[in-house]
């Protein structure tokens, strides 16, 4: 696996299991706290690595940091808990908007990380936006259902899910990957000077 792939893997998990060890020690609110810290700091060794935020945590980022704020200040645990349901839905949505204009989100994104042909790309965005969508309905159930404290541990396992659902694709980008600009496993390659065509 590439750094490119570990660091986006880092930024996108760590702050997460951060937030679901402290909900095991503390109450949900500092767990709510540390996870903001946790996700500000992610995105500065994004910045120090890359010299630019990725993406998908910036936007992450953004409604952790707000969403976790109103739920502090007000004391209101359903603001982090909404939030988490509001940017599934918003990034299943968007990438669906995207391919309506045809565009492939997914593919601009992570066209640096991975190299596939055309109909990879469109099988993997289908099945994340049937993912962001399905992740955004069960946690509105689990909102109306379970306690602060027994929603993050069912996070937790809905991270883990995803988590598994994203490393099972790599067997699609292993299938659709273009050989000459990638390994075995789909993953990019980065060019180095032997790569570079002669000119004649």
């Amino acid at each position: 696996m590439n750094r490119k792939a570990i660091l986006h893997l880092t930024n996108e998990f760590a702050p997460i299991v951060a937030f679901f060890i402290a909900a095991q020690i503390f109450s949900f609110f500092t767990a709510t706290g540390i996870l903001i810290v946790s996700t500000i700091i992610a995105l500065a060794l994004g910045w120090i690595y890359e010299k630019r935020f990725p993406a998908i945590p910036i936007i992450s980022a953004f409604f952790v940091i707000i969403s976790g704020a109103i739920t502090l200040i007000y004391q209101a645990p359903d603001a982090l808990i909404f939030a988490d349901s509001l940017y599934y839905f918003m990034m299943g949505a968007t990438i669906l908007g995207g391919l309506l204009f045809k565009v492939n989100l997914l593919q601009k994104i992570f066209n640096s990380t991975f190299a596939m042909n055309e109909v990879g790309w469109r099988i993997l965005t289908n099945r994340w936006i049937v993912i962001f969508f399905l992740a955004a309905f069960i946690n509105e159930i689990a909102r109306f259902n379970l306690s602060p404290e027994e929603w993050v541990n069912f996070k937790g396992l809905k991270v883990i899910t995803i988590a598994l659902f994203g490393f099972y694709q790599f067997n699609l980008s292993r299938r659709y990957r273009i050989p000459e600009l990638s390994n075995s496993w789909g993953l990019r390659q980065e060019k180095t000077p032997s790569d570079t065509p002669i000119p004649n």
